[in-house]
């Protein structure tokens, strides 16, 4: 292959793979309110992301593993 074509292709699985890294985070929103739990108490972050769950233990007392926001799902205030 070409350096212009390689270059071409390399910049377009970088661009299809921050799309889906940003789409990923945006399911993720979800209110520490309307989390609906994915694991066991003291499940880490790895066991929580391989069961293809969310992981935020930055809120206490509610759910650090949880099921992500389906696409199109309104959010509820």
């Amino acid at each position: 292959m070409e350096p212009k074509v390689i270059c071409v292709v390399v910049l377009a699985l970088s661009l299809a793979l921050s799309s889906l890294a940003q789409d990923e985070t945006e399911t993720c929103q979800v209110e520490p309110h309307q989390r609906q739990n994915c694991g066991h108490p003291g499940i880490t972050a790895k066991e929580c992301k391989d069961k293809r769950c969310c992981f935020d233990s930055t809120v206490r007392g509610v759910p650090w593993c949880f099921h992500a926001r389906m696409e199109g799902e309104e959010c509820e205030f």
